[in-house]
C-alpha cells in the first residue's frame, strides 16, 4: 500500500524560498512552522508534478523520505491555512 504525502500550500512569498514549488510536505511543514523559514537542507528535492489520485498535479517540495515513497497517485492536500 502506497503511502500518503500530505502536501501543505505555501504563500506567494516563500515559493522563492521553496526553489518556485507552492507546496511543501507534511516534514518540511513541521520544520518550518517553528523557525518560520525553509532552509535549504538534506532532503531538499523538487517535485513539478507531484499528482493526486483525481489527476491534479502539484509543484512540491519533498524531504528525502517522501520523496522515496513517491509513487503518482498518492498525494493529498492538508487542510491548513496558506503558509505566510
Amino acid at each position: 500500500m502506497a503511502q500518503t504525502i500530505w502536501i501543505h500550500k505555501l504563500a506567494e512569498a516563500k515559493k522563492a524560498d521553496a526553489d518556485g514549488m507552492g507546496y511543501i510536505c507534511e516534514h518540511l511543514f513541521q520544520g518550518l512552522t517553528p523557525s518560520g523559514k525553509l532552509t535549504k537542507a538534506k532532503g531538499w528535492n523538487p517535485m513539478p508534478n507531484a499528482s493526486t489520485k483525481d489527476g491534479s498535479t502539484y509543484q512540491a517540495l519533498f524531504c528525502d523520505s517522501c520523496e522515496k515513497n513517491y509513487n503518482n497517485g498518492n498525494v493529498r492536500m492538508a487542510k491548513e491555512p496558506v503558509l505566510v
